[in-house]
Formats: C-alpha cells, structure tokens, sequence
C-alpha cells in the first residue's frame, strides 16, 4: 500500500523541473522558520527588554541620586569656604555675642550681602539658597542675608537647635513651614581661632533644585523626586511633572516606573526622605513595541532571504551536482562500461540517483583502498602541525636529535632577528642561547630524550638568550619530544620572561618601600595580630609589650575593631622611648586589616610646651605689675600689724619695769602680739605666692575663700577711697579645679579695674558688689559689679584686645591676661556694661567633678 504511494511520489517529482521544485523549497523553508521563530524570538526580546529596562531604570536611577549627592556637596564645600574665609575671621574678631540678648531681633541684611559673605560665592551656585544665618554657639541667630523675597521660616531657629546639636553632620535636609530645605551649618572661628558659633545656610529643595541637581542629565521622559517615606507623598519634583506633588507614589505605579532609594548621607534629618526616580510607563511601552516591530521587520526580512539563499543554494548544489554526475557517469561509462541514462526533462537529479546507485558499489573498493594509503601520510603532517600550533604566541623551533633546526615560526623571527632560512640547519643552542646557558640546554635536551624513553613529563628550565643584535634577555624553555613515523624530533618553545621579570623586581621593590621608611608603618588584622612593621617600629611595638607576628594589647585591639567596623580613619598620639608620635589608623575593611602610619610629633609638643611656658612667664610678670601698683596699700596693711606689735611690747615692757601690771594683763597683751604677728605673716604669706614664679598648679578650691582673699589685699585702697564691698557670696562652698594664684590674679585685677571705675563718683554713690554661685548651665561664677562710669561700646568691643586700655596710665595687658587665664581653665568671662551707669564682669568656671570628667575623657 505504501510502497505504490512512494512510486508513485517519487515519479511525479521525477516529471517537476528542477526550478520549480527549488523555489517550493525555498518557500516552505522560509515559512517554516518565520512560524518557529517568530513567537519564541518575540518573547525573548521582550525578556531581554525587561532585563535591560530594570538594569537601566536602576543605574539611571543610582546615577540620579550620585548626581544629587555631588550637587549638595557642592553646597556645603561653599558653606564650609565661607565659614573659613579671612573675611569671616576679620567680621567676628572685634565681634561679642552676650547670651543675655535673646530678646534682641537678629541683624537683617536684605539687598546688599553682609560683609562676612562674599556675594561670588554665592552667584557661582546654581540655584541660590533663600537665606544665610549667622549665629552664636549656643544657635541664637545674630544676622540674617535674606537672598530673596521669601521671609525666615518660623520653624528655623528650632531647627538650628536640632541641626548645631550633632557636629558629625553638617548638612540634611528637613522641613520648615510645611516646604523642603537643606540647612547647612558650619563652625566659624574669628582670627584668633576662638569658636564664635556657626554659618548656615538654607536652600530651598524645589523643582528647579532638583533640575539643576541633575546636570542637563534627566530628560522630558524621566522625572526625579523626593518622596517622605512615612506617608509615601511626592513633596517636590522636577519642573517638568510638577504636578505630581502632593501625589501618593503608590497611585502612581499605574502610569510610571518607579524606582526609589534612600537617603545615606543625611542621616540626621527629621524628616524620613526617599529619592525616586519615575518613567512614564507610555514611553516604556512605546519603545518595547518600535524594539519588537524592528525585530519582526529584520526577522521577515532574514527569512525572505534564507528561503532565497536556499532556491539559489539549491539550484546551484543541483547543477553542480548534476554535472558532477554527468562526468561521473562518462568516466564510469568509459572506465567500468556502464551504460548511463540521458534524460531530456523532468528533475535530473533524481533520474541520476536511480543510476548513481549502481556505480557506488563499483567504486566503494576503489575508495577504501585509496583511503588507507593516505590515511598514514595525513597523520603524520597532522601530529607535525598540532605540535607546531601548540604555542603559536611564542618561539616555536623544531630540531632534530642532533639539535639542527628544521623549522622556524614567524615569531622567532620576530624575537631573535633571523629569518627562517637563516635559521634552518644552525645548532639552535649556538645561535639563540649565550655561552652559559649552551650547556643547560643541551643538558635539558638530553634530559628530554631520556625522559621520552621513560615515558615522562616534559622539561622547563629558566635560561638567558640572544638576539642577533647580541642584546640578552631571559627565557623559559620548554622541549616536547615529537615522533614521526621512525624519526624522532624536539619541539622547543621559548618564552621571553624579561617583562615578568621587570614586573616581579618592580613588586620586591614596593614592598620594600615600607621598611626603607623612617617613620613607623604597621600592619594589623582584625583578631588584632601584628602582620607586619617596619625596622622604624621598633620602638612602637617595645611601647606595646609585643613583637612581630603577636597580639596588641586589648585597648588597641578593641580600637582596631572599631575602626574596622566604623570604616573611617582614626589618629591618636602615644609617648614612647622615641618621643611622641601621631598614629593615622588606616582600615582596608575589605581584607580585615589596618595600616597604622606613624609621625613624629615631639617637636610640636615641645613647642606647645615652650608656648604655655612664655604665656606663664607673662601671666607672672603682670601679677608683679599688680602688686607694683598695690605697694603703697600692701605696706599700709603690714604697718598696722606691726604698729600694734611694737605698741603692745612697750606697754609690756614699761609695766615690768615699774611693776605695775598684773600677770593676766600681760598675758593678753603678749597674745595681741601673737595674733598681730600672725596677721602680718599671713599677709606676707599671700604677697610671696603672687610674686612667687612657680608651674601652673590645678587643685580644687572654694571660690568665696579666693574672693575673700583678693579683697583683703585691696583694703587699704578700699578703705582709702571710703569704698564698703557688698558680699553676695554663696552659703555653700563653690567649688572649682584651678589654680588658686591664677585665679586670685584674675578677681583681684576686676576688683581693682572696679575701683578706678568709681573715683569718678561721689564717695556717698560708690557702690561695689560681689557674687559667687553656680549658673543655671551648672557652672561656678564670681560676678564683680560697680555703679562707675561704664563703658562705651565700642570700647566694649575690644576689651579683652591686648594693649588696650580705657585708662590713660593702663598698659592694656590685664583684662587680655586674665581672659588667657579663664580659658585655660576651660571658663570665660564676659562684659557688660551701660555707660554712666556702671559694668558688671562675670568669671564662668566648670565646677570641679565636670573638669575631671573633662580631663579624664
């Protein structure tokens, strides 16, 4: 049944012309591939569009917000330029902020920019911040450049509080008055390093912020914004979808593509921020389906012309094939007197494959035979060529067993400078090796030839060849032994290694570069094991009880954990045999190690030292000023001790010798004496410790005591000008770590600067106070207060400056001393005064435990 079916096939396809059956062919050919292909390459674009969109979406996404980032440094590298500018420091030198002026409204500027900020700065940003605050240490705003109409958000002075509270961050980004800002705060210090408080600035977080954040980098299709993440609410966006403020991003998936991220860098903000980056779904669409169309279009295309390539293909393969046949047929005809068919029409191929079988037979034992003889001749060049192709980047000779070469590839032309007919038939150790490498080759030769008939593995050996130019270089040499038919052959392949070699000294070199260093260089992991130190480090690890290869102490340890964990480097100083050094530890978190770079800092210590030495010098040498001026009262004081002593022991003296007076009476007269003495010894005591030169001395001490002792030693002059101190000290002891002489210097020298404030005033309105207590911050205060002159403010400005006195005898130095004082003792002292109405001074000390605390930390 089936049988017939095939004739009968088989001879209507005989009757088809050749043509006709080749473009069918071609058709079905092309149909058939578009049907398979078509469905499974559109799924697989789609795929790779969605893979590709979610990679794009995510890199333009993280390049959003590297650009945001970047713009906001810009913004505070300029805030942090203009807190440093000399025009800041030169602005705040004469400046004094008092912390009692809460109530005073800031300055305001509005048109034209302060002194202290330069308007460039400002012009070279991209988008201008609203306003510039200047403000104390305690955050009080104290000037104000409003840049445009918008007036100071109400929430701002808060914030300021929350913003100058944490120094590790000096810009996020928060809300004030119901908008997005970035405040930016950075510490201003005036040109004598003194911290007067901070430069903020306000930027308002709007579309054209985030615009211009961007760099001309987003287009109309992309839209970046920030979004709270708490309430999932769009709060700005770029210009061109503005209107998606207000929005909830969840409503939005619908319509874009969202991609959102948090913020890392502003970690300290109120405000819980997320910076997304939205596509309009349209747009993805659009362009998946023009992907899609292009791809069907070039597939239909790729099809049309496969079915074409196969009508050409196969009408060309058929004539070729049916010539072919036609010649077979002849030469068959002539060889093995086989008569062939000569069909006219229909499809030739398929007459001749009728015919062809019957000559296949006759010639299978022909071709078999013929096969066999060249099998041996094609496996011999076959194995002479493979071992040729081995190593076709390098060197590659062939000798023979007498170690003539016999071929010689294009490179080892190249790397010795022969050519191949040079080369051929030379000893190959004579012309590419030196004299002393000559003798390890051939020894390596023979090696191989003993080791081929042991069946081994190949030979590699390191030695130093020569070009044609003489020049030497080095080579690893390799031999495989290569057997055709009964001769035995060697391939050679030689490999320059002069740059590895270059490399690898290179290398020793750099890793040599640490031990040659004189300052210490260290190397530690994380279970805190010394890796490695250089010769300088000796010192170093004798300071740290341990060697090389051995564990640090547990403190440094726990740093070196810390540091690892934190990801940024730490300094810290240490005192060895050596001197002192500055230890940078640097963390390579990566691979759990730190490096630790020393530097010696013995000479700047020594310079800190000299410097505390000369400003101890000068503190004494105004103390001696002081008591200089104080002469005429400090004798009147030691007169009147004296005047009674010499008093009471001739009134003792005249009733012994007359007999007159009773023994109790001279007792008391004798303890007069003692007492009188005492007081002058005290007196004496007092006076030699001011002008005694003696190191700067920390104990804790009760400031009313102090106070009590500095008036005593102004009691003549007090007396003198019918001045009566009012005492206003406090009923418990205020107690404070300092130096007792120092501060007494300081007291003494207000006491004294109220006292020429009130020769002015009638004597029956001269009115002195004094107060000591503890402030409401926690610290100790002695308050000296006088109904004098005063002072003017722009004297006020500059009365703690050195040489500057509001007195016409004054040398200018006490006021400027005792604040050098007051501020080694970590306190300071401030000044107020009305003019015609008097000036109060008041000393803040930390009181003693907070000193320690302070010391100790």
């Amino acid at each position: 049944m089936h049988r017939p079916r095939r004739a009968y096939l088989r001879n209507l396809l005989r009757r088809v012309p050749m043509p006709v059956l080749a473009a069918l062919f071609g058709l079905l050919t092309a149909a058939a591939m578009w049907i398979v292909i078509d469905p499974i390459q559109t799924r697989a674009i789609g795929n790779i569009f969605d893979k590709e969109l979610q990679g794009q979406l995510e890199t333009r996404a993280s390049e959003s917000l590297a650009r945001f980032d970047s713009f906001t440094q810009s913004y505070v590298s300029t805030t942090r330029l203009l807190a440093s500018h000399r025009r800041m420091a030169d602005y705040l030198e004469p400046v004094f902020w008092f912390s009692n002026d809460d109530d005073k409204e800031p300055r305001l500027y509005r048109k034209t920019p302060p002194v202290w900020l330069p308007a460039s700065a400002i012009d070279g940003l991209p988008v201008k911040p609203s306003h510039a605050l200047l403000t104390d240490v305690d955050g009080q705003i104290r000037e104000v450049y409003q840049l445009g109409n918008q007036a100071l958000p109400r929430e701002t002075a808060s914030e300021l509080q929350h913003a100058l509270a944490d120094t590790r961050q000096t810009a996020y980004i928060t809300r004030l008055d119901g908008k997005l800002y970035m405040l930016i705060a950075e510490p201003v210090e005036d040109a004598s390093y003194n911290l007067m408080g901070s430069l903020v600035l306000l930027v308002r977080i709007d579309g054209a912020f985030l615009d211009a954040s961007q760099q001309r980098a987003s287009t109309s299709e992309t839209t970046v914004a920030l979004v709270d993440g708490e309430s999932q609410v769009i709060l700005a966006a770029s210009h061109s979808s503005e209107a998606l403020v207000g929005a909830m991003i969840g409503k939005l998936k619908s319509d874009y593509v969202i991609t959102a991220q948090s913020f890392f860098e502003y970690g300290n903000s109120p405000v819980n921020l997320l910076f997304a980056t939205l596509i309009s779904r349209d747009v993805v669409e659009a362009t998946r389906q023009s992907i899609i169309a292009v791809e069907r279009r070039h597939r239909l295309t790729g099809a049309a012309i496969v079915g074409l390539i196969f009508v050409l293909l196969f009408i060309l393969v058929s004539s070729r094939i049916n010539r072919l046949l036609r010649r077979v047929a002849n030469f068959s005809s002539r060889a093995l007197h086989i008569e062939h068919p000569t069909p006219r029409g229909g499809n030739q191929l398929l007459i001749m494959e009728d015919w062809i079988r019957s000559f296949t037979q006759a010639v299978m034992k022909a071709r078999e035979e013929m096969r066999a003889r060249y099998t041996a001749e094609i496996q011999e060049r076959e194995a002479l060529k493979t071992a040729v192709l081995d190593a076709s980047l390098d060197p590659i000779v062939t000798i023979d067993q007498a170690g003539h070469i016999v071929d010689f590839n294009p490179t080892a032309e190249n790397t010795f400078g022969y050519r191949r007919e040079e080369a051929l038939g030379h000893s190959l150790d004579e012309l590419v090796f030196d004299k002393g490498s000559r003798q390890a080759f051939n020894a390596q030769l023979f090696d191989c030839l003993e080791e081929h008939e042991g069946d081994a593995a190949p030979v590699l050996r390191t030695l130093t060849a020569c070009r044609k130019d003489g020049k030497l270089f080095p080579v690893e040499v390799a031999i495989k032994p290569v057997m055709l038919e009964n001769h035995l052959f060697f391939t050679t392949y030689i490999r320059d290694i002069s740059e590895r070699k270059r490399q690898a000294q290179e290398i020793t070199s750099l890793a040599a570069f640490p031990g040659e260093s004189p300052l210490p260089v260290l190397r530690i992991n994380q279970p805190g094991v010394v890796i490695y130190a250089n010769k300088a480090s000796d010192g170093l690890l004798e300071y740290w009880g341990c060697k090389r290869m051995q564990t640090v102490p547990i403190y440094w340890k726990r740093l070196v954990e810390q540091v690892l964990e934190q990801g940024r480097a730490r300094e810290v100083e240490v005192e060895t045999r050596d001197g002192i050094f500055s230890l940078l530890l640097a963390p390579v978190a990566n691979l759990g190690y730190v490096n630790i770079y020393g530097r010696d800092i013995t000479a700047v210590r020594r310079a800190e030292e000299e410097a505390r030495h000369r400003q101890n010098e000068l503190i004494h040498v105004s103390r001696l000023s002081t008591m200089g001026e104080m002469a005429t009262g400090i004798a009147h004081e030691l007169n009147q001790p004296l005047s009674a002593i010499i008093n009471f022991a001739k009134g003792c003296s005249r009733r012994i010798r007359l007999g007159m007076g009773e023994k109790e009476e001279l007792i008391t007269a004798m303890e007069q004496i003692s007492q009188q003495a005492s007081r002058a010894g005290e007196i004496i005591k007092r006076l030699r410790s001011m002008v005694t030169r003696q190191q700067p001395v920390r104990e804790k001490a009760d400031l009313n005591a102090l106070v009590k002792d500095a008036c005593t030693l102004i009691a003549h002059d007090r007396q003198k000008m019918q001045i009566a101190i009012e005492f206003n000290l406090s009923q418990q002891p205020v107690l404070a770590w300092v130096d007792p002489v120092q501060i007494e210097q300081v007291v003494l020298n207000l006491l004294r600067n109220a006292l020429d404030a009130l020769q002015s005033q009638p004597a029956e309105e001269r009115l002195l106070s004094i107060e000591t207590g503890v402030s409401s911050s926690g610290d100790a205060f002695i308050r000296v207060e006088d109904n004098g002159s005063g002072i003017t403010t722009e004297d006020l400005k500059h009365l703690f400056d050195p040489f500057f006195s509001t007195k016409k005898t004054g040398m200018g130095m006490g006021l400027s001393i005792s604040q050098t004082i007051i501020a080694e003792h970590k306190g300071r002292i401030l000044a107020d005064s009305l003019p015609g109405k008097g000036s109060v001074f008041t000393v803040e000390l930390p009181m003693s435990g907070a000193v320690i605390e302070s010391i100790a930390s």
